[in-house]
C-alpha cells in the first residue's frame, strides 16, 4: 500500500512522531512519499528556530532526533518531496535542502498527490 504523509510544522517533537511512523509503515512494507510544506520546509532546509527546548535535548540524549530517523529510513525506500509554493513563501531555495540531504524533489501538491494515487494520507 501506498502512504503519503504531509508535514506542516517545524516543531521538533512533531517531526520526531511523523518520522517515526514513516520508519513504521516502511517496515511493515508500505510505500511512503512524504510531502514537506509550510514552516516544516524550513526544518528540512536545516533552519528550525526550536533548537533548546528541553524535548530537544532529551530526544538528543535519547538519539531519537526526527532527521536522523528519516535518514535511516532513506535505504527502505521513503520519497520526500517539499513543497515548491511555501519553499519559495519561507526563502528556501532547492539547495538549501542540501543541508539535511533528505528532500529528494521540490515539487507540487498535484506531483505528491499523484504518487500516492488511491493510498491512505496522514497529516502531521
Amino acid at each position: 500500500m501506498k502512504v503519503g504523509v504531509i508535514l506542516t510544522s517545524d516543531d521538533p517533537v512533531k517531526l520526531y512522531e511523523a518520522a517515526t511512523y514513516v520508519a513504521t509503515e516502511l517496515a511493515r512494507g508500505n510505500e511512503v512519499v512524504v510531502f514537506v510544506t509550510g514552516r516544516a520546509t524550513l526544518a528540512f532546509a536545516g533552519r528550525s528556530t526550536q533548537l533548546d527546548t528541553p524535548e530537544m535535548k532529551r530526544m538528543k540524549e535519547l538519539h531519537v532526533m526526527w532527521d536522523e530517523l528519516l535518514a535511516a529510513a532513506r535505504p527502505m525506500g521513503v520519497k520526500i518531496i517539499a513543497c515548491e509554493t511555501a519553499s519559495k513563501i519561507f526563502g528556501v531555495g532547492e539547495s538549501d535542502y542540501s543541508q539535511l540531504g533528505l528532500v529528494d524533489a521540490v515539487s507540487s501538491m498535484y506531483t505528491f498527490l499523484e504518487e500516492v494515487g488511491e493510498g491512505k494520507l496522514v497529516t502531521f
